[in-house]
């Protein structure tokens, strides 16, 4: 029998990833009025994160960080549990619609940028994305789940939300910088052609 390859959804760090998905549906569940159920649900969002490290880990362990599903996995079950919780905020919880678009700044002004490449076959042949998270992107979903965090508790939110946004703004721009970085170096290539044997 042959191993699970990257490409594969039931590879370990690909499975780590999926498993934000029904965490983000346990999150409603668990979040309620008072302060015990306060602290299930971010136990829920810490067992999330956990998972977020986990799978990058493993992948890297296992040599699968730079290629296959979880290239582009992990970034899509983050976007996914982010949602659901702020899902349940906004409906659940009452949490201002302005302070849940601080929050998400980074994600609204990305899904076009993904429409565009997704369904634009030319520019998909230009650029050839790497999804994986940079630095600067771990660190706006970090500062997302700490305005979350102040919002389930009650805490001063909004300097939070204001620092997801902003974080949000930075890492985007760095999304596009390296995507435009790796489409010239490939049109560079294309344009020196094959070197001589």
């Amino acid at each position: 029998m042959s191993a699970v390859g990257p490409n594969s959804l039931l590879s370990l760090p690909n499975l780590l990833s999926l498993s934000r998905l029904p965490l983000g549906g346990l999150f409603w569940l668990t979040l309620g009025p008072t302060t015990t159920r306060g602290f299930l649900a971010l136990g829920v969002m810490v067992l999330a994160a956990a998972t977020d490290v986990l799978d990058g880990t493993v992948a890297r362990r296992r040599g699968l960080a730079t290629a296959g599903t979880g290239a582009w996995l992990d970034p899509f079950c983050d976007k996914m549990f982010v949602g659901a919780v702020l899902a349940t905020l906004l409906f659940k919880q009452g949490v201002p619609l302005a302070t849940i678009a601080l929050i998400i700044t980074r994600e609204l002004l990305q899904l076009p940028l993904v429409l565009v490449y997704q369904f634009v076959p030319s520019l998909r042949h230009w650029l050839r994305y790497d999804f994986r998270a940079s630095i600067l992107g771990k660190a706006a979903t970090v500062m997302q789940f700490i305005a979350i965090a102040m919002l389930i508790l009650g805490g001063p939110a909004r300097p939070a939300a204001w620092a997801a946004f902003a974080l949000g703004i930075i890492a985007l721009a760095d999304y596009v910088r390296r995507a435009i970085a790796i489409g010239r170096q490939r049109l560079l290539r294309e344009l020196e052609g094959p070197k001589p044997k």
